[in-house]
């Protein structure tokens, strides 16, 4: 109570004080004097009420800002986008990867003191003595705006980190209020350190930067502890405007000047020497000379920004981008274009890791090896050379890629997607569009199938020109697929069948050995999706190959060959970890392993590759040093393309070149000629320290090598299949222990075969060249019996189409005739009894000629030009002779379908001649010694007369010596 009292006293006393001031006139008021105050209280009172109005006004106004104020929201502040950043298989940093903005956050402690400082003396001086709002700095700018129209900014860090996250970049009295409003309560939250570190890592720096990291590395190279005073005043001057003081733009644009970054950056620098954030000294060391140029005082900034150039191995790098892009569409549930959209946000500014399994090396290798690839088949339309995509672009054809796997681990080492580098981001990848592989599916869909299903109808096929039971209307009707050769070798074993590909065969397996169902539910365990393989089954899809499917599919399913038949689902990464370091994808988690084949068949499978690769149509893909690889050539039907497909025991790789819109190449365009090499090209740099091993050790388990008969593919039926007279001789080959065929051959019978046709021998076949063979009687469900008899002797010689008892026939029946040799006939042995008369007298001849050209009596008498001419006629007589032999067939030729007649007019002729040449040589030389005989005894006729027994003689020499005379003239 007693201070109560004592308080109202002093109320009283100092109202008592106050009135003292006002004490009433006792003088009369001026007239004028007192309208004029009296006019200056009304305007008074007015002045007062219109402020309180306004005010009200002005607080009825803030409080609607401030209603529609949004709430703050930390995790905007907190979760901006940050950049990714992809790896290789070492963990080696290849790019970082954004959206919009390319943002790396650094903790302040990462950021140097000197760029904290300079920005904050030239953006808030007094940062850390406020509380989100300078005061003084607000007023100043409210006097400001009230002398101008423009509306200038007071905004603290605290506001710009607001304005930056979670307002728009307005300017308007709404939004400072707002601004305003958010940072008293953010500094409430935030500690001055958390907001800086916020503020520098979410501003704008210009060329696409966000934050302090990513512009020290984009305009200047560097890490951001190595930054120097002047950079960090630069980067500091930028913020205020980042389009005006982007310093790229202000060196290198033509239109903008170096100046106005050079003093943005004095200023900074100026504002903290001022501030005594440094010295003097460092002032004008690090402040920038008008006067000079960048070079001359040490100023570099990157002249392009790293935003528009391609990050390294592209075509890799994008094919990653986008397999995790539907891994987390996976992991999180999102569909649709809104689910991919979601996810490439995710990878563009969630700042994930991504470790890939490229292999720089590798991949440097195959891009080195595909675009300098000068082995291009020509196309078959010159003006098909080049074509334009949708921003006309030209792009040259025809065009390449080509992919590597590890396949022990299913990891994706290389992907080249074009036969050049890229020209923009996410150019054309080829690897990931669906081409045609031609015959290299034939491995897959054919005879790995094959082999698993244990060779049913055995391992010997038809490759003849025979509708295929139930495709009689494909191929243009003709029932059956053209080899590319577009000829036919009869029956084949398998081993034949892939290493020539050999399409008939290839259709017949899947049609009428193991069924289009088997083969194309094969194709869809090793990761084949093609929708024209898996679930429309056409055979000209699983038997040729024509139409397209995806490269890494291809890869991945001969990568489970070589892994002894075990599928892995192609990997392109290893992990993904989110921006705080949590693995949210992992290649364990996502890779499926599943058993396809059997080791046995992979075992198989492989050797048979490896025969294509040593001597049939995959040749060219051959190391230069030996290296063990198996693999398969395809050629487009149409020559639309053409691929090369294999394995080495490190490494698997597919290889495909062709048009972009399918225009067809040259008509003799082959997978093995183009696309065997481009795959060794690119294959055999990655191997050239690696040592050549087997794929096997020995055969697994569950493989055995036998032998059987080259025609019916069962065992042998003792020597009747190693004499069989078509030339199918044995074949040794592997099989699965469940495929050993237990019967033995029935189809070959043993007979007296000429060597001449290779039918039954008649009884005027030379017997030197009769021999005891076995001949083919084909069953009654053999693809053969359609063919005519001219083409069943021409791709199966000798075989017969009914079951004969081959001793109940009888050359003389004309109705069994047709069984025995056409060739040797009764006219023909007619024929070799004269050719051997003939030759008994031409040869008695020949010998009496040249036993008296031998004789000393003629030897020294010949002249040159009558023994040349005796020699010219004995050749000639021998020729005449040789002319009218033909010998039989080799072993495995066609047997002959016609002899040449015997004409035995040269022989006689030639006979004649030598005849009648030697008797006037001889005859002349005769003469001649008689005449010097004559000459040297010239009694000797006397005494003739002496002796008339031998008149006779003499008549005989008379009439002789007229012939000579006779034959002289």
């Amino acid at each position: 109570m007693k201070r109560n009292d004592k308080e109202n006293k002093d109320q009283k006393k100092g109202i008592h004080k106050i009135k003292g001031y006002f004490k009433k006139k006792t003088n009369p008021p001026n007239f004028i004097l007192s309208v004029f105050v009296t006019t200056l209280k009304m305007f008074l009172v007015l002045f007062i009420l219109l402020g309180f109005a306004g005010f009200g006004a002005f607080l009825g106004i803030a409080k609607g800002y401030l209603d529609a104020t949004p709430t703050l929201d930390l995790e905007r502040i907190e979760n901006q986008s940050e950049t990714s950043f992809i790896y290789d298989r070492y963990g080696n940093l290849i790019t970082p990867y954004y959206g919009l903005e390319n943002r790396v956050w650094a903790p302040l402690d990462e950021i140097p003191k000197m760029l904290q400082e300079a920005v904050i003396a030239v953006e808030d001086v007094r940062f850390y003595s406020h509380h989100g709002i300078d005061f003084k700095r607000l007023i100043g700018a409210i006097i400001n705006n009230l002398r101008n129209e423009s509306i200038q900014g007071a905004s603290t860090i605290t506001q710009q980190l607001i304005k930056n996250t979670l307002l728009t970049p307005e300017r308007s009295y709404k939004r400072k209020i707002q601004e305003a409003y958010l940072a008293i309560q953010l500094e409430q939250k935030y500690s001055k350190e958390q907001i800086l570190e916020a503020y520098l890592n979410t501003s704008y720096f210009g060329s696409g930067n966000y934050g302090v990291k990513t512009a020290a590395q984009d305009y200047f190279g560097k890490e951001l502890k190595d930054l120097t005073l002047r950079e960090c005043a630069v980067l500091a001057g930028i913020l205020r405007n980042p389009y005006y003081y982007d310093p790229r733009k202000n060196l290198y644009d033509p239109n903008r000047k170096p100046e106005i970054t050079y003093n943005r950056t004095n200023l900074v620098l100026r504002l903290m020497y001022e501030n005594g954030f440094i010295t003097k000294e460092q002032y004008e060391e690090a402040k920038l000379d008008p006067n000079k140029s960048p070079e001359e005082q040490g100023f570099n900034v990157i002249k392009e920004s790293n935003r528009n150039s391609l990050y390294p191995m592209p075509y890799f790098v994008e094919y990653v981008i986008l397999d995790v892009r539907d891994r987390l569409m996976e992991y999180y549930g999102w569909t649709g274009d809104e689910g991919r959209q979601k996810a490439m946000k995710l990878i563009q500014e969630g700042g994930l890791k991504i470790y890939t399994t490229v292999d720089p090396e590798i991949q440097k290798a195959v891009e080195e090896a595909v675009y300098s690839y000068k082995n291009l088949p020509p196309l078959a339309n010159p003006k098909d050379k080049v074509i334009k995509d949708n921003q006309g672009n030209e792009i040259q054809q025809p065009q390449a890629a080509a992919v590597v796997i590890d396949h022990t681990t299913g990891e994706i080492r290389a992907i080249v997607g074009g036969k050049t580098p890229p020209q923009g981001r996410f150019w054309t990848n080829r690897v990931t569009q669906a081409l045609a592989v031609g015959s290299a599916i034939k491995p897959l869909s054919v005879y790995g199938p094959f082999i698993e299903a244990g060779y049913p109808g055995g391992i010997i096929l038809e490759d003849v020109p025979v509708p295929i039971k139930g495709l009689e209307n494909q191929w243009d009707g003709r029932g059956y697929p053209l080899n590319y050769d577009r000829k036919f070798s009869g029956l084949v074993d398998v081993r034949k069948a892939i290493q020539k590909s050999i399409n008939i065969a290839a259709a017949r397996i899947v049609q009428e050995r193991v069924s289009t169902d088997y083969s194309a539910e094969k194709l869809l365990e090793l990761g084949i999706t093609s929708p024209q393989y898996v679930n429309e089954k056409i055979v000209s899809n699983l038997a040729l190959g024509q139409d397209g499917i995806n490269m890494i599919e291809m890869a991945a399913a001969y990568a489970s060959i070589a892994n002894k038949g075990v599928y892995q689902t192609p990997v392109s990464f290893t992990k993904v970890l989110d921006r705080d370091g949590n693995e949210i994808l992992n290649k364990d988690n996502i890779q499926v392993k599943r058993v396809v084949f059997k080791e046995s068949t992979a075992f198989i499978l492989t050797d048979w590759l490896e025969t294509v690769v040593k001597s049939g149509t995959g040749s060219r893909a051959k190391f230069s040093k030996p290296m063990h690889i198996a693999g398969k050539t395809g050629t487009l039907n149409d020559f639309k393309g053409v691929y090369f497909a294999g394995f080495t025991p490190y490494y698997t790789a597919t290889v495909w070149i062709g048009h972009d819109l399918w225009k067809p190449l040259k008509s003799d365009t082959q997978g093995g000629r183009y696309a065997a090499p481009l795959w060794r090209a690119v294959m055999e740099p990655i191997h050239k320290d690696l040592e050549n091993r087997p794929f096997y050790d020995k055969p697994p388990e569950g493989v055995v090598r036998v032998t059987v008969c080259g025609v019916s593919g069962k065992l042998p039926n003792g020597t009747l299949c190693e004499n069989d007279t078509s030339g199918h001789k044995l074949v040794a080959e592997w099989f699965p222990v469940e495929a050993v065929p237990k019967e033995k051959c029935d189809v070959h019978q043993e007979v007296e075969i000429c060597k001449y046709s290779g039918k039954l021998a008649s009884p005027y076949c030379p017997r030197e060249h009769v021999v005891q063979k076995s001949v083919v009687v084909l069953p009654k469900d053999s693809p053969l019996r359609q063919l005519s008899n001219e083409q069943l002797q021409k791709y199966l010689p000798g075989a017969f189409k009914d079951m004969t008892d081959f001793s109940a026939l009888n050359y003389n029946k004309p109705e069994d005739r047709k069984y025995f040799c056409p060739l040797h006939t009764q006219e023909w042995y007619n024929s070799q009894q004269l050719r051997e008369d003939l030759l008994r007298q031409a040869q008695e001849l020949i010998d009496s000629v040249r036993a008296k050209m031998s004789d000393p009596k003629y030897k020294d008498r010949l002249s040159d030009e009558a023994r040349n001419a005796l020699q010219r006629a004995i050749e000639a007589l021998l020729n005449s002779l040789n002319q009218a032999t033909v010998e039989p067939p080799a072993e495995g030729e066609q047997p002959l379908t016609q002899l040449p007649p015997f004409d035995p007019k040269p022989i006689e002729q030639n006979m004649a001649y030598l005849t009648e040449l030697s008797r006037t040589i001889f005859d002349s030389i005769d003469r001649q010694i008689e005449q010097e005989t004559a000459t040297q005894n010239p009694q000797l006729p006397f005494l003739q007369n002496y002796f008339p027994g031998n008149g006779a003689g003499n008549s005989r020499n008379k009439h002789g010596h007229n012939n000579k005379r006779g034959a002289l003239d």
